[in-house]
């Protein structure tokens, strides 16, 4: 991807995060570029297809995470280097393409995301396979872990699946609420510690 393609995502971007997709308009983003119209119009002729475009650059390392590199010989391998692998994935999404590292995790990135659910019918798909490929690789590691004796508890593998997940998105909202994202890994392992101390009891 160009430069100058890749600065029009980036700005515009950080228009939508700011305000929301509805709100800011063409010549917002044009003039926030610091390009002439003739030649921003080059690379988009619509707020639709760039918002598109914004949504499949930035979000296409999440949507082709390979959930078969985790280790699922032990439920606590498992889940640790999930949370590492998630907080090296937002590390790539905050660092972008300019060097500037920005946090861009806010209230209006989940907006974004509905906008884009209602938009794109292609990108909804695309996230629903993709918690579907999460739920899976899951459970993949509890059944194992069920197994070998790590684990021993009544709880079903769906329902022990749900909880790591569901805890999972809890606290990215709730610490995106706060504006204190920085240590979302840390913060979710020592969670799922817990969680996993009940399993083995």
């Amino acid at each position: 991807m160009s430069d100058t393609r890749t600065h029009i995502l980036l700005v515009s971007l950080k228009l939508f995060l700011q305000k929301n997709f509805k709100e800011v308009t063409m010549k917002d983003i044009v003039e926030n570029t610091g390009m002439s119209k003739g030649a921003f119009y080059h690379y988009f002729e619509s707020k639709e297809k760039l918002f598109y475009e914004i949504i499949d650059h930035f979000f296409s390392a999440i949507l082709n995470y390979d959930f078969n590199t985790l280790p699922v010989d032990s439920l606590f391998r498992f889940y640790h280097t999930y949370a590492d692998q998630v907080n090296s994935l937002r590390i790539k999404f905050l660092f972008n393409e300019e060097g500037q590292g920005e946090d861009f995790i806010n209230l209006n990135f989940f907006a974004l995301l509905f906008d884009a659910f209602k938009l794109f019918p292609e990108f909804r798909s695309k996230m629903e396979a993709y918690h579907q490929k999460e739920r899976n690789a899951w459970i993949r590691a509890i059944k194992n872990a069920r197994h070998s004796g790590e684990i021993n508890t009544p709880l079903t593998d769906e329902q022990i699946a749900q909880i790591f997940m569901f805890t999972s998105d809890g606290l990215t909202m709730n610490l995106t609420m706060e504006s204190n994202t920085a240590d979302l890994d840390s913060r979710l392992a020592s969670l799922w510690d817990n969680f996993y101390a009940t399993l083995k009891t």
